[in-house]
């Protein structure tokens, strides 16, 4: 019995090594293997899709440079939101004002309900959290040092967080030219 369930194991795992090798999932979709839990570069293929953000991280990232692969993520971050909202002010500042709940410049939802209210002020202080306490420690001190797995959730946070501004709508003010 031993043995025959030894060669379904190796047949299993052969079969599986095709399909993995052909890039099929169900339905005949493509899928992405899970790499092995040290290979932190093939996590970041996965995870890091946004493509602003995977130019501006990724060499840095694979040639070890983690701290400034979380810097550049979170500028990048930034600038999008500058480029959307169209404001020239930085950091916490920008973030503050252009995902304020009273007047926002962008808005995540239609801000009618008390959860709507909620979301737009959260992610206001995350966003605003995010460039202090993340971009900024790295921009203005020397020497600090971020491993693979820690850079790589912080790009994933930031990943995240440029899809939230992707969808965000841009307020029209009446009134203005």
């Amino acid at each position: 019995m031993r043995r025959s369930s030894t060669v379904l194991t190796i047949i299993a795992q052969s079969i599986q090594s095709e399909v993995d090798s052909l890039g099929l999932g169900k339905d005949g979709q493509q899928v992405r293997a899970v790499p092995p839990s040290h290979d932190y570069v093939g996590y970041f293929d996965i995870l890091i899709t946004s493509q602003p953000l995977r130019s501006v991280t990724r060499r840095l990232y694979v040639d070890g440079h983690y701290a400034q692969a979380v810097e550049e993520a979170y500028k990048c971050l930034n600038h999008t939101v500058k480029v959307k909202s169209k404001l020239s002010s930085d950091g916490a500042d920008l973030m503050q004002q252009v995902f304020s709940e009273k007047s926002p410049v962008l808005r995540l939802n239609d801000l009618r309900t008390m959860s709507q209210r909620d979301e737009q002020t959260g992610y206001m202080m995350i966003l605003a959290g995010c460039m202090r306490g993340i971009r900024n420690p790295r921009a203005h001190e020397s020497g600090l040092w971020d491993s693979p797995d820690t850079a790589l959730e912080f790009l994933v946070w930031a990943n995240h967080l440029m899809k939230v501004v992707d969808r965000a709508k841009r307020v029209v003010k009446r009134g203005r030219l």
